[in-house]
């Protein structure tokens, strides 16, 4: 008996004696084969492999019409796409009819009259290697598949650090300019003005911060903002993350509807990321709904679980819903049914990635024509221990009589510093970059040194450097100003130094904290 994968095996036999095909086809039969198709017409054999898709085919080389051999070249072209062996079945053993069947593409032969167990031996070595051939073309376009997958997904994830990179430096050349409007106005709030020009400077310093806003949204989606936990109101930042896309809202008239809980206690989180989470919930779902029939909705909910003590936020949308069979998938990574082009398939996967970094689930409910709804519990979390913080009164007050020395390449941004610190008393003097600084430091002596990271001539890494040289107690009183776009040398360079950093955009407020806070430095 022939093996049990062997015994599914069609085997096509082709003889003009409707005697010997009865024959093949008894012995076979008893051997265990059982897809077996008999022939006696050789001119009907390639429309027979078409309807049959035989293993293998036995072939009677001598018969009228059409010979073995003109029905071997008839099938060269069907072999030659898939592995299709032929054992040739005849009584003619001269060399030149061997060598004929041989060059139109026999696998084998047999000579009439055959010994039974020489015949089924062959049969099964031929069936063997046809399904060997088989599995592994089954198994070569599974690895093409999977070459092409792989390669699509470091296409897409080229694309997406190519565009991490443009969305950071757009951000980065916005943060300096930024810097100064902030600056400004917190230094003009604090004169004497009028009514309506303190309305107006409130007006500016709310679009200011609006940009803060959307360029630290660019900077998170870029994956180029450092995770910094604190208490975040999730009701104030999902009214921030609808703000983003109020435009691509409103031009696909979508009406959204808030349903937040009025007292949503704080959660010690990363607002930035979560910022990342609704914006990319609330695209989707404005995409999904965008050509759907009028009107369209979105709702965004709130609540909070006493008895868990978890905050859960509920993004559903009007739109088709998700297929069942799509419904498991969707936070892998670059899984997407949008058109090609239109989606990298990663911004589930990091929203969920977000979440459960925060110690929280996601899930998901939906049927098709009912709308989408993806649910949020996230932790209240712990902060940290806050009892060595300075009091919020007491952060910015200045210490008098100290000397500081502003170094930086932007002449907006370093004059802003020395006017808000003179504001405070400080004795300051500004530097064009770090060479100018040296020679300043050789000539007086200072309090603290306040430096941008990036600079010509000579950054801020190579002054740090050449301060722990020279004055190795300056080092402690020592604080940069950094940008985004730090190469990881200098992100590395700046976490062993530990000296504080003022990240841009900054406010004046902030300035005065990290001052007073290094300035008390021991």
């Amino acid at each position: 008996m022939v093996p049990e994968p062997f015994c599914s095996a069609r085997i096509l036999i082709v003889d003009d004696e409707p005697a010997m095909v009865r024959l093949l086809e008894q012995l076979l039969s008893h051997s265990g084969y059982t897809n077996l198709l008999g022939v006696t017409d050789s001119r009907t054999v390639v429309e027979c492999c078409a309807d049959f898709l035989p293993d293998l085919i036995m072939l009677d080389l001598r018969m009228p019409l059409l010979d073995g051999v003109e029905v071997l070249k008839r099938l060269k072209q069907r072999r030659a796409e898939l592995y299709l062996p032929v054992l040739v079945l005849t009584a003619d053993v001269s060399r030149e009819s061997k060598r004929a069947a041989l060059e139109a593409g026999a696998s084998d032969f047999v000579t009439k009259p055959f010994e039974q167990t020489e015949l089924l031996l062959r049969v099964r070595n031929l069936i063997e290697m046809r399904f060997l051939h088989r599995d592994l073309r089954r198994q070569n376009q599974s690895l093409e598949g999977q070459i092409q997958e792989r390669s699509h997904q470091l296409l897409e994830a080229e694309k997406l650090a190519t565009m991490g990179n443009l969305l950071a430096g757009v951000a980065h050349e916005l943060n300096s300019p930024l810097s100064v409007i902030l600056g400004q106005v917190g230094l003009f709030a604090t004169t004497g003005v009028d009514t309506v020009a303190r309305s107006r400077i409130t007006d500016i310093g709310e679009a200011a911060e609006r940009c803060v806003r959307i360029v630290r949204s660019f900077l998170t989606m870029a994956r180029r903002h450092p995770p910094e936990r604190g208490h975040v109101s999730l009701n104030h930042l999902l009214r921030d993350a609808v703000e983003l896309l109020a435009f691509e809202l409103r031009i696909a008239n979508v009406k959204m509807d808030f349903d937040l809980e009025k007292d949503l206690p704080l959660i010690w989180a990363d607002g930035h990321q979560l910022k990342q989470v609704v914006v990319n919930l609330v695209t989707n779902a404005r995409q999904a709904i965008q050509e759907t029939p009028l009107p369209r909705r979105l709702s965004l909910v709130t609540r909070y679980e006493a008895a868990t003590q978890l905050v859960r936020i509920e993004v559903a949308d009007s739109g088709p819903g998700i297929p069942p069979e799509n419904l498991g998938r969707v936070f892998d990574p670059f899984f997407t049914t949008k058109p090609e082009g239109e989606g990298t398939g990663l911004g589930l996967a990091l929203v969920r990635g977000i979440v459960e970094g925060h110690g929280g689930t996601i899930t998901v409910e939906s049927r098709p024509g009912e709308g989408t709804r993806f649910i949020i519990e996230l932790p209240l979390g712990t902060p940290p221990d806050a009892s060595d913080e300075p009091d919020a009164v007491d952060a910015t007050l200045p210490v008098p009589g100290k000397s500081i020395l502003v170094v930086d390449d932007e002449p907006a941004v370093a004059t802003l510093l020395a006017e808000a610190l003179s504001r405070d008393g400080y004795k300051v003097d500004m530097a064009a970059n770090g060479a100018v600084a040296l020679r300043m430091l050789g000539a007086r002596s200072y309090d603290l040194i306040i430096s941008d990271s990036g600079m010509p001539v000579l950054g801020g890494c190579e002054l740090y450097s050449e301060v722990e040289r020279r004055e190795p107690r300056l080092t402690r009183r020592f604080v940069f100003v950094t940008g985004d776009i730090l190469n990881s040398r200098t992100r590395a360079f700046l976490a062993q130094t530990g000296a504080p950093q003022l990240e841009k955009p900054f406010t004046v407020e902030s300035v005065k904290r990290v001052v007073r806070r290094a300035l008390l430095a021991q």
